[in-house]
Order: C-alpha cells, then structure tokens, then sequence
C-alpha cells in the first residue's frame, strides 16, 4: 500500500521554532526535514517525506493509554483528497504527551496535524484505531501489519 506521510505545523511570531520543532521530534522520534511556507499569519512548517514508519510511537503510544476511540471520533477522513487527518494539540507535544484535537476543541496556537494520503484512508484508520470494546481492540492490530497487505 502506497502511504504518504505529510506533518504540518504553524510557528507563530511569538513562539520558538526550536520548541515547536521538538513538538514534531517527540511525536515521530527525529526531525524530518522542513519546509517553510510564509504567510500572514504565520510560518507553517511542513515536511512531505515524513516516512509512515515514524508513526509507530503515537501508534503505540494510543494502545497504551487507551485512546483509540477518541483518535478514531476525532480523526479527519478526507475521501476527496485521500488522506486521513489527525489534529495533535501542540503544548501537549511539546511535553512529549499526545492530546487529540477534535472539531469542538481549541488550540490557541495551533495544532500539529497528521495527513496521511492513501488510496483507502478508511482502512488506514481502521488499521491506526481500530474499533474497540472496553478500551481494547476487538481485534490485534500489528504496527506493521498494514504494509504487508
């Protein structure tokens, strides 16, 4: 399955770029690199060659505390474009903790957002946060479960 893995997130006049990029390393594990887009508002920093593979520590990380449904209410499937949304509120990251955003949730300073672009965004979300009974998985989920099929 062919998996694009693309990381934005806003750097405002006000903030450090050197935190909000450890923002990104906590979630993924190193930094990809970057590329700055200017606009009024902002600096949005983006990186396109995000490897899927980085997402195994938040893939972990939400089987451990027990939050697959809430990624699964609050994720984002965009069948126009292909591509699964996933809003991280940055002050939590910046902590190395993982707080999910939803469209009732506000983030002063913006949000790191996952896209993840595939041919089936629907199957990545079932394989990323899977529907679960009691907090657990109805069924096994393996991180890398989804490249062998």
């Amino acid at each position: 399955m062919n998996l694009i893995l693309t990381i934005k997130i806003p750097v405002y006049a006000t903030e450090s770029r050197n935190k909000v990029e450890k923002c990104i390393s906590n979630l993924l594990g190193y930094l990809p690199e970057l590329e700055e887009i200017e606009n009024k508002e902002c600096t949005m920093l983006t990186s396109k060659d995000a490897k899927i593979e980085s997402l195994q520590k938040f893939f972990d990380h939400i089987r451990r505390v027990k939050i697959l449904d809430t990624v699964r209410k609050c994720a984002i499937l965009d069948n126009t474009n292909n591509d699964l949304i996933i809003n991280l509120h940055k002050h939590a990251l910046y902590v190395n903790r993982i707080a999910v955003i939803s469209s009732d949730t506000f983030s002063a300073l913006g949000n790191l957002q996952i896209v993840i672009n595939s041919n089936n965004p629907r199957r990545i979300l079932e394989w990323l946060a899977p529907k679960t009974e009691k907090g657990f998985e109805l069924e096994k989920t393996s991180f890398g479960g989804i490249f062998k099929k």
